[in-house]
């Protein structure tokens, strides 16, 4: 505490410029995506720098926890043939060999292999990972491509501060996705609860949108989007949860 005081106190004695500890985000309404007011976020977590190697150990990690691990390969103990000794041991005047379960024969058995199930997660430390959620918002937010949904204003009776349509017709999606020009474009939709409406009308340009409540988003979900819609207390939670303050 006494260092950061002398430090702070040098730095006014010098005029030295402090980096701003908040950035100011537009709050839109959906699905018009009008912007009403300024919402501050902290720029440690929406300015960070691009920390390719943080990502790259977060994308990994996600993807070895993903795998399903069922391989599985037979190999000589499952004996899938008889254990009779295909000819005799000696007599015939050729090599000995053993039985049909012998991995040395084209039978489709391994003398090694996996059996399931597997694990194949992998380790990363907590520190790490919450750094890639910050750098992957960071990089996201400074393209343009993150839209806060929130605040008490709405442009218009069609519009809503909650991150879902009026009705779940495909019609609703349709439009959206026309009036914004996001054709071709992978959207994720991130809420701080379920909306019904939301799922059930974004089926129409399937795997193209992912509607997904806040828990279940990953650094490789924020990765993959072209757009991302976040309602503000969804947003509130990431900073909370995956900030190292």
């Amino acid at each position: 505490m006494a260092t950061e005081a002398s430090a702070a106190s040098q730095g006014a004695a010098f005029n030295i410029a402090q980096p701003p500890k908040y950035t100011l985000a537009s709050l839109r309404t959906f699905p018009s995506l009008e912007p009403h007011t300024f919402v501050p976020l902290p720029a440690s977590f929406m300015d960070a720098p691009t920390r390719r190697d943080f990502l790259w150990s977060a994308v990994v990690y996600e993807a070895d926890k993903a795998r399903v691990g069922s391989g599985y390969v037979p190999t000589k103990g499952d004996k899938l043939f008889s254990n009779k000794k295909l000819r005799p041991q000696k007599g015939s005047g050729k090599a000995r060999v053993g039985d049909a379960n012998s991995p040395t024969r084209d039978n489709g058995i391994k003398a090694h292999g996996i059996k399931a199930p597997h694990d194949w997660s992998t380790g990363l430390n907590s520190k790490v990972y919450h750094k890639a959620f910050q750098a992957a918002f960071s990089e996201q937010y400074k393209n343009g491509k993150v839209f806060v949904i929130g605040g008490d204003q709405v442009a218009s009776e069609y519009d809503t501060t909650e991150l879902d349509f009026k009705y779940e017709h495909p019609e609703a999606t349709r439009q959206f996705v026309q009036s914004h020009n996001l054709q071709k474009l992978n959207l994720l939709f991130i809420t701080d609860a379920q909306r019904d409406n939301l799922i059930n009308s974004t089926e129409y340009i399937g795997k193209r949108a992912s509607v997904l409540v806040k828990e279940a988003v990953e650094v490789r979900d924020l990765l993959k989007a072209n757009r991302i819609y976040i309602e503000l207390p969804a947003l509130q939670w990431f900073i909370g949860r995956y900030s190292l303050e």
